[in-house]
């Protein structure tokens, strides 16, 4: 559940959200659930609360459990630590007395699914024997993708209360909600021990334990929406397309079941997908979850609105799913921008581009999408430098693609940069290809145009930087960036003749190239013929055959 707003400002300062929602927010109430998968983090504060480390733990470990057991529970009880007392100087002084203040986290973690929407969190506190320097709350926090934070909403848990905190959830942020007791580690056999709080379980019936995910597919391909749910008995389920009851048939399979295929999938069908899980003791409604379906082209562009042309409410502020840090707003080009500079900006494709300037050291905007280990990707952008207002002193800007395990870096790699000596009044093309090793110290002189997910990646972060190391000034202008996830080349062949067909299926704003070998055991692999442009068809080949036996491969480039 990460950091507490006082401790965690220190690190996340300047992190900004800038998009508000034209629509009056919906309503999401939770309770304490226990169903739902709860889950544990605990942050360490010296004793004068300055910040230790915070890592995961097991809800046991933060002394937090459902009693008498989580398929029966009737509360949650939250106990004082003491799993960390003993002897070492770092968590207990030598007379026994606590070193270190702890902050364990029982939550559970929704991702983004109640963003744009009132959450509220409500249950009864059975009862509180937390002493004098103990303190249990209940939260909601809010984290921008990638899970820095950006606040909390909180209530004290008082004995014989009924607590109720709401937040507001901004679009795209993820929300957690739980728990927390804040204190100094106590000694297994101290009168604290035993204390705690016990808060009622108020199990929804029925519970959804597992969402709809947002799901992207090309044209003419199957998209599948699955929920899962528990209940006191027997359960049956309606999918929902935008509000409005499926009917079996075509290309909607299992409309009554707790998997939704849709085969053969339409731009018409695009919208938002939930379904109505019912049982003897009520009825529950899943979160919605977008089905986006894509030309070749937009499909081969794992970013969401690469241009800013989409979904703009407030014509400065940069619209979802993209985020920014600090410095960064969104420009047209029928408009002027600049510190007291009127000069125009060509956009590259569309009307619409986004303007990064100085507003501290770090400024840029930032997307993430899912992504699994081994996938592969390519990166680049467009860039312009005005030079009414170009950059000035040590100052520039780069794309960076970093793989990431929820809030953790794995890899990270970088374009070249756009300086002050870069040119000016034209479109620069930016492309990523130097990786960068852990720590992030120092750049490779290695290029490698493919990217490849390392083991643990769960998403993909699509960033443009704008590092200011003092003094700098100016802006970058970016338009029409590409994520491009390569799907790997699936290759058929048959013999017509004196000659074969190769067929493949290609990707939009890709380029193949056929080689043959004749020799597996020492292969010289050799063009044939010239590069194809891919755009999402199947692309057929046919190539005469020789006198002797050749195997063929079809690379991306």
């Amino acid at each position: 559940m990460k950091r507490s707003p006082q401790y965690t400002a220190l690190i996340l300062a300047g992190i900004t959200w800038l998009v508000a929602s034209p629509m009056a927010p919906a309503q999401i109430t939770v309770k304490v659930d226990s169903t739902k998968n709860w889950l544990g983090w605990m942050n360490v504060f010296n004793m004068d609360n300055s910040y230790a480390f915070g890592q995961a733990w097991a809800p046991a470990d933060l002394r937090a459990a459902f009693e008498p057991a989580r398929s029966n529970a009737t509360r949650v009880v939250l106990r004082i630590n003491t799993n960390t007392f003993n002897t070492d100087g770092y968590w207990n002084l030598p007379d026994g007395t606590p070193n270190k203040l702890l902050e364990a986290n029982f939550y559970v973690d929704v991702g983004t699914q109640y963003g744009g929407q009132d959450v509220t969190f409500t249950g009864f506190v059975e009862s509180n024997s937390l002493p004098a320097g103990w303190t249990a709350v209940a939260v909601i926090k809010e984290f921008a993708p990638g899970y820095a934070y950006l606040g909390d909403t909180r209530a004290e848990l008082y004995e014989g209360w009924q607590f109720s905190v709401t937040r507001y959830i901004r679009p795209g942020n993820i929300t957690q909600y739980g728990f927390l007791l804040y204190g100094p580690n106590a000694a297994p056999g101290s009168p604290e021990a035993g204390a705690g709080v016990s808060i009622v379980v108020d199990n929804e019936d029925p519970s959804i334990t597992a969402e709809p995910q947002p799901q992207r597919v090309l044209i003419g391909s199957t998209a599948r929406f699955s929920v899962t749910a528990v209940s006191s008995s027997p359960l049956s389920y309606q999918w929902n397309r935008d509000g409005v009851p499926l009917s079996e048939g075509g290309r909607f399979q299992g409309v009554r079941t707790a998997t939704l295929t849709i085969v053969n999938a339409q731009p018409e069908d695009a919208g938002l997908y939930n379904v109505t899980v019912s049982s003897a003791a009520g009825s529950k409604d899943s979160q919605p979850a977008r089905l986006r379906v894509l030309a070749p082209a937009e499909y081969a562009n794992w970013l969401d609105n690469p241009g800013f042309e989409l979904d703009v409410e407030l014509p400065t502020r940069v619209p979802p799913p993209w985020f920014n840090f600090s410095g960064a707003a969104l420009a047209s080009t029928n408009d002027f921008y600049g510190n007291q500079w009127d000069y125009p900006v060509q956009a590259r494709e569309g009307t619409n581009v986004v303007r990064i300037y100085n507003a501290g050291e770090w400024n840029g905007v930032f997307q993430d999408q899912p992504a699994a280990p081994g996938d592969i990707f390519t990166a680049d952008g467009w860039f312009w430098l005005s030079s009414a207002d170009a950059l000035e002193g040590n100052t520039s800007l780069q794309i960076e693609v970093q793989f990431r395990a929820g809030p953790t870096p794995l890899a990270m790699w970088v374009s070249s940069p756009v300086t002050p000596d870069s040119p000016k009044d034209q479109w620069l093309f930016l492309e990523v290809t130097n990786g960068v090793p852990a720590g992030w110290t120092q750049i490779s002189t290695e290029n490698a145009r493919y990217l490849v997910a390392p083991p643990g990646t769960e998403t993909v972060r699509f960033q443009l930087t704008l590092h200011n190391q003092g003094g700098g000034t100016g802006n970058v202008y970016a338009d029409a960036l590409r994520l491009m996830k390569k799907e790997r080349v699936r290759i058929t062949a048959r013999r017509v003749g004196n000659q074969v067909e190769l067929s493949w299926p290609t990707q939009g704003a890709t380029q193949y190239q056929i080689i043959a070998t004749e020799d597996l055991g020492q292969p010289a692999w050799t063009p044939v013929g010239e590069p194809l442009e891919g755009d999402g068809s199947v692309r057929t080949v046919t190539v005469p055959l020789g006198s002797q036996p050749r195997f063929f491969m079809v690379l991306t480039l």
